[in-house]
């Protein structure tokens, strides 16, 4: 009885720092200058929606390419338009 308990409270100990490893890599993702972005992606890294991202470009506020029907934005731009 005593082993089990300990075996289900290993277990989620274990699940728990999974969990938590995890977390720490989606919330400190980092922007690498040479990555391509997609919309959604680039987005998601400055915490607003895809339709934003998209009047940036367009507007020219964020440098990018239009590819086959999609953006392509190197990350040396999404971090200029961070630093601005």
């Amino acid at each position: 009885m005593i082993w089990e308990a300990l075996f289900k409270g290993s277990i989620i100990v274990g699940f728990t720092q999974g969990v938590m490893t995890l977390m720490d890599k989606v919330m400190a993702e980092e922007i690498l200058p040479h990555r391509i972005y997609n919309t959604a992606d680039a987005a998601r890294l400055l915490s607003m929606d895809r339709s934003d991202v998209i009047n940036l470009l367009r507007s020219k506020e964020i440098k990018g390419r239009l590819v086959d029907g999609n953006y392509r934005i190197m990350g040396s731009a999404i971090l200029e338009y961070i630093s601005r």
